[in-house]
């Protein structure tokens, strides 16, 4: 039996069930939940899922996940297939918040030929001083062979309140 792959965005005021909704759709149509981030942001729930289907259920199963109430939702396809990265790295970071920030690190990160598979990023105020922290966590690759070290010393080019961490993982 093939099957599709399906890449879905939700958005909706947040209340309970929707994931349970959500869920028993996918299931009604034979699929499979293979992936998920799902979130609370600013009074709504946000969710990005991967979903597998019987290629005859997909369209049915997009029709159906349309018709959840309160939700709004965005279906693609996927293609089902992963890159193959000589090498992929954990990048966690904190500094002094300020606009413009995301766009500095990953501006210096893409500069290097590094993509960005997950990130999450989060603002708190400093324990000591209540000064608004940016943090962020990132899994990333690389097509090419490259040295923690080359993509610490970028990172800390940009500031000295910047503090980072790399570590480095042959992808597998």
């Amino acid at each position: 039996m093939k099957t599709s792959i399906l890449l879905i965005t939700l958005s909706g005021e947040d209340r309970p069930g929707i994931v349970s909704e959500t869920a028993a759709k996918v299931h009604a149509h034979q699929g499979n939940w293979e992936r998920s981030r799902l979130i609370h942001l600013s009074g709504r729930f946000v969710g990005l899922l991967q979903v597998s289907v019987p290629e005859d259920q997909r369209e049915s199963l997009r029709a159906d996940l349309l018709s959840i109430e309160g939700l709004e939702l965005t279906i693609a396809d996927g293609t089902g297939s992963r890159s193959t990265n000589a090498t992929s790295f954990q990048v966690k970071l904190v500094g002094a918040d300020h606009p413009g920030i995301v766009n500095e690190v990953f501006g210096a990160l893409s500069s290097l030929g590094l993509n960005v598979e997950s990130m999450s990023t989060r603002t708190e105020a400093a324990a000591d001083s209540g000064t608004l922290l940016f943090r962020a966590e990132a899994r990333l690759s690389s097509r090419e062979p490259m040295q923690e070290a080359t993509v610490q010393d970028h990172l800390e080019e940009l500031g000295q309140d910047l503090l980072v961490e790399v570590s480095a993982n042959e992808a597998g």
